[in-house]
């Protein structure tokens, strides 16, 4: 129910649906990547089809930029849509986009 609900909200470009449906889709990620990474990593928005992501470190950002692809389709595959089309990762004031400083 709730998702029609959000679809009926979005089609009258409500904010509230969209904010309804970041958060579904953030709790998305912790499914996407396995347990080890999700213990280092938190999802924090999505913008213009662009999921940000915080990392505990450095290395961590780096090595997931690496699987930025199958991160991509993996979670377009959970959410049953296109959702997002980049991943970008930070840790420590870095942006880390495909693996590119």
């Amino acid at each position: 129910m709730t998702d029609h609900i959000v679809e009926i909200l979005e089609r009258s470009g409500n904010q509230v649906a969209w904010a309804i449906k970041s958060c579904r889709l953030l709790g998305l990620w912790q499914s996407v990547v396995d347990e080890r990474a999700g213990k280092h990593t938190e999802a924090i928005k999505i913008r213009n089809k662009v999921l940000y992501v915080s990392t505990s470190s450095s290395t961590w950002a780096q090595e997931l930029s690496l699987l930025r692809k199958e991160i991509i389709k993996k979670f377009n595959e959970r959410a049953g849509e296109e959702a997002i089309n980049d991943v970008r990762f930070k840790a420590g004031g870095e942006i880390l986009a495909g693996g590119i400083k």
